[in-house]
């Protein structure tokens, strides 16, 4: 994502881009650490719209307790989910790229992955959620329709990242200088097609695993 916006955006903004997508990793890690996982998964208590439940938050004290089994697989499972939050998020930078301010972007990369997104994750992929298909519970429980499978995360990534982009477009505006004063659009092309195809290139190939799960 990184090389693709660089080289998408004006030379001036190349660090600016770079910056907000190694934020998104980093913040990312910490917010998705602290509640965004277990709002996403918490514990077999929980509700069809939220996680909840101390095991999920910060990973939980259980790693401490000798009779603890798990060797590891919880926190494998983390930072796999953490890949899929950080893809969610890095798709608004190149929605809102040379036009939003890098505080407010990490307000909202903040609020995203601790939130917005742990919501969607958790409608869908955890077995309590109520547009699971994993959902076997009946009564009051049961998944709406029957749930939905979205195996590789086109609805619960993509769309996801793709919906909070466009808001943030709408909200922000045209980029400065985007139309000149007859409210012609001016061209604004990228600083570096390399940049670019090589970008392309290795998401492509990371798809294959990212996607093929």
């Amino acid at each position: 994502f990184g090389m693709l916006e660089a080289g998408s955006v004006r030379a001036k903004n190349t660090k600016n881009i770079l910056l907000k997508n190694i934020l998104d990793a980093c913040l990312g890690a910490i917010v998705w650490y602290l509640i965004g996982f277990g709002f996403a998964y918490g514990d077999s208590n929980d509700g069809g719209f939220i996680g909840s439940g101390a095991s999920g938050f910060a990973m939980h004290p259980e790693d401490y307790n000798a009779s603890y089994a798990s060797e590891g697989y919880d926190w494998a499972g983390w930072f796999f989910q953490f890949t899929f939050a950080a893809a969610a998020a890095t798709i608004v930078s190149g929605g809102v790229a040379e036009r939003c301010a890098l505080a407010g972007y990490l307000a909202y990369s903040v609020v995203i992955t601790g939130f917005i997104y742990p919501v969607v994750v958790h409608w869908v992929w955890d077995s309590e959620g109520m547009l699971s298909a994993f959902n076997t519970a009946t009564g009051s429980g049961e998944p709406i329709l029957g749930g939905c499978v979205d195996f590789a995360g086109s609805g619960v990534v993509h769309m996801t990242g793709g919906v909070s982009a466009l808001i943030g477009a709408a909200f922000l505006g045209p980029r400065i200088g985007r139309f000149d004063t007859e409210g012609k659009p001016v061209h604004m092309p990228g600083h570096n097609s390399v940049l670019q195809i090589l970008g392309v290139f290795i998401l492509w190939m990371g798809w294959y695993g990212f996607n093929g799960g």
